[in-house]
This record gives structure tokens, C-alpha cells and sequence, in this order.
């Protein structure tokens, strides 16, 4: 159970920025995107803020932004 629990935080320290921008600017990509939305909401459209999330989160990966810390 430690070994898991180490692994989890590991995984956490190295990519908690990414998930970061998954969840929290995805969502808000994805709300930005439906509240612009005029016509019927196509099922790929609700993919696409969290896939800018992932985006910004790997570009900050990559930059190695610390927002979080």
C-alpha cells in the first residue's frame, strides 16, 4: 500500500500542473464554448476546451511554469 501511495504522489508532483489545467481551465474552455454556442452543441464540441486544458497544461509542462506551488 505504500509503494501505491508513493507512486500516486510521485505521479501527483510530476504532473499536478497538468492535471491542473485539465480539470480547472478545461472546464472553463468548456463553459467559454457552450456560452458561445448559438446552434445545437455537437458532441465533439465539449471535448475541445478540455482539450485545450491539456494543452495549456503540457505547454506549462514543458515551460516549467509553477503555478501550483
Amino acid at each position: 500500500m505504500e509503494k501505491i501511495l508513493e507512486l500516486f504522489s510521485n505521479h501527483l508532483s510530476n504532473w499536478g500542473l497538468v492535471w491542473f489545467c485539465l480539470i480547472f481551465w478545461g472546464s472553463i474552455f468548456n463553459a467559454i464554448l457552450i456560452s458561445l454556442s448559438f446552434s445545437e452543441i455537437s458532441s465533439y464540441l465539449t471535448y475541445v476546451g478540455y482539450i485545450a486544458g491539456l494543452i495549456l497544461g503540457l505547454f506549462a509542462k514543458s515551460k516549467k511554469w509553477n503555478w501550483l506551488r
